[in-house]
């Protein structure tokens, strides 16, 4: 998937190059010839007002037209005339065009010479470069966030297929582990209602029917539960304390398993802000998965430079290093536990943490058992 996306924005990237030196091109192109067309205009003017000094047959009539040429920004030299004002000059250094003549003046011909400055024609070659600019940021700047749009919705379309793949998945898991406590149950209310058994050995039958019960529903809320964290719905967030938030978890072990023997460490108030419940649940869900394989159980809640941290330390075989990742997964059970577990325990505690922005580690306590580490962000 990497791989393909790295693809595609080379591709992209290549599509924009190509664009723009297109562009850079066609811009040049038209400044060119835009260029070309003043020139080409001022030099059919130059060559107008020529003919319009051959048509004059007085001094005042030439004057008049020189007059008329100079207000249109071309200087006329006509050798042997002097007209009202004096003989046009043009400005020094400047970028001229020139077309010389002979007019036709008392019956002999006189050189003249009409010289158009290229200073206007620059001005408007300046303002069509400066509009090229603007023009040209526009659409890159266009191009840019085109890209920017192709390259998320790409990345959104590869999630959507991962997610429906990871979906799919889910079901098929979510399926099988169904299977199993459905088809107890169906058997041992079949059998209870083919065999009428007397009691005892009917009251060992309807425990045992109570049993395959209590674990669908175990089961069935903890795949809602992880479906609904699967879907990334965003937590409600309150203001708690993560301390007292421990107190109650341990009280509630203690209640369910008065032998559990768990201690809690914190030195007072924890702020922290998050959904009370989902953290109340992600944190029984560590307790229970510590004492499926432990008898004794450490929870200790401190406030760090990072944010509060919780350290659930368990007393027993510890998870070994290339397992540590993969518990946090769905319906993943290692060999190691006393109790029959869903194995969406440690799955659902990682989505609850990622969906509040923090995270849990699993790594080796001192003792050699597994220490799980609760990180939430900081309060601001």
């Amino acid at each position: 998937m990497t791989g393909h996306r790295s693809t595609r924005k080379r591709l992209i990237a290549a599509s924009i190059v190509g664009i723009v030196v297109a562009l850079a091109a066609f811009v040049v192109i038209i400044t060119v010839r835009y260029r070309d067309g003043l020139d080409q205009r001022l030099r059919t003017d130059l060559t107008s007002g020529a003919s319009a000094l051959r048509a004059a047959r007085t001094p005042a009539a030439l004057k008049s037209v020189i007059d008329s040429l100079a207000a249109e920004d071309i200087s006329v030299d006509l050798a042997g005339i002097t007209a009202k004002g004096g003989t046009l000059q043009s400005t020094p250094g400047a970028a001229l065009l020139t077309v010389r003549e002979l007019i036709p003046v008392g019956g002999s011909d006189v050189p003249a010479t009409l010289t158009g400055s290229r200073a206007g024609i620059d001005r408007q070659v300046r303002s069509l470069e400066v509009t090229e600019a603007i023009g040209g940021v526009i659409a890159l700047a266009l191009l840019a966030a085109l890209a920017r749009a192709i390259v998320l919705l790409d990345r959104a379309a590869s999630d959507a297929r991962a997610s429906e793949a990871a979906m799919r998945t889910f079901l098929a898991d979510a399926s099988h582990e169904l299977r199993t406590p459905v088809a107890a149950l169906q058997a041992t209310a079949e059998r209870l209602l083919r065999e009428q058994p007397p009691r005892p050995a009917r009251d060992a039958i309807e425990a045992q029917l109570a049993r395959d019960s209590r674990r669908l529903g175990h089961l069935i809320d903890d795949l809602l539960n992880l479906a609904r964290l699967e879907a990334r719905e965003q937590p409600h967030r309150e203001p708690l304390d993560l301390a007292d938030l421990a107190t109650t978890a341990v009280a509630a072990t203690r209640t369910t398993d008065p032998a559990a023997r768990v201690e809690l460490v914190t030195a007072g108030p924890v702020p922290a802000t998050g959904d009370r419940d989902a953290l109340l649940r992600a944190v029984r869900n560590l307790l229970d998965n510590a004492f499926a394989v432990a008898n004794t159980v450490v929870v200790e809640v401190t406030q760090t430079a990072k944010g509060p941290t919780m350290t659930v330390t368990d007393n027993g075989p510890g998870v070994p290093a290339d397992q540590r990742e993969r518990i946090f997964e769905p319906f993943v059970r290692l060999p190691r536990s006393s109790r029959a577990g869903t194995g969406l325990g440690l799955a659902i505690v990682r989505r609850t943490l990622e969906s509040h922005g923090g995270t849990i580690t699993c790594d080796q306590s001192p003792t050699g058992g597994a220490r799980f580490t609760l990180r939430l962000p900081a309060d601001p």
